[in-house]
């Protein structure tokens, strides 16, 4: 029992130091980032274990836990919520309620997760969708697309540029009372990334579609 007991110490002990991790005193809310950070590297842990083990892989136990922060589209009183899909592509569309005399800016949100995890669905971006939304009085679309390692790169890219080439058609900003001159694409990690690649590809084939214009107008 001894040696039982003492083995649990010294885990809890090696444990505690694995996961701890000196925060500055100039941060706000340091026990609530203390306590983030401690849960993010016990997820990691139990992860690697359970596919040591042969239980699950690492990627699936991280997903499993993602979902358990999963949320609905409920609408408050400010934002219209609703989960559609442009393309196949599944996206969360938050509509300002307050009436808008213009057409109204947005703002298209891809989430990050190292292309293997995340989704529009959690209560982190949903949150900040909402807000965004609500403070800029935007048309915000959060947007999900396939994970790897079921499905490798580009998939991921072709999901995103495939959703908001959707959104940008002229029908579709109508129906959401959109300025398309005042469009913005963004993202978190490898969200950023994305967003920056498509709207380097929407550049590109916006550019084209001038040239081809501009083209047939000479002949």
């Amino acid at each position: 029992m001894g040696s039982k007991a003492l083995s649990l110490a010294l885990f809890c002990v090696l444990f505690a130091s694995y996961i701890y991790k000196p925060i500055p005193g100039n941060i706000e809310e340091r026990w609530k980032v203390m306590s983030l950070d401690a849960i993010f590297k016990t997820c990691t842990f139990m992860g690697m274990c359970f596919e040591n083990i042969g239980i699950m892989t690492y990627e699936d136990f991280i997903s499993m836990i993602f979902k358990l922060d999963y949320t609905q589209p409920l609408s408050d009183e400010n934002v219209t919520v609703t989960d559609t899909a442009f393309t196949d592509i599944p996206v969360r569309v938050y509509l300002p309620k307050r009436k808008s005399e213009t057409p109204r800016r947005a703002v298209i949100y891809i989430h990050g997760g190292a292309y293997c995890f995340g989704s529009f669905k959690q209560t982190a971006f949903d949150f900040l969708n909402r807000w965004t939304a609500n403070k800029l009085d935007a048309v915000v679309v959060g947007v999900d697309y396939r994970l790897a390692p079921q499905h490798r790169f580009p998939a991921q890219f072709e999901d995103s540029i495939a959703a908001v080439k959707f959104f940008l058609q002229d029908k579709i900003l109508t129906k959401y009372g959109v300025d398309p001159t005042r469009i913005c694409i963004s993202g978190d990690s490898s969200g950023g990334r994305l967003a920056a690649a498509v709207t380097q590809k929407i550049e590109e084939i916006t550019v084209v579609a001038a040239l081809r214009l501009s083209n047939y107008s000479l002949i």
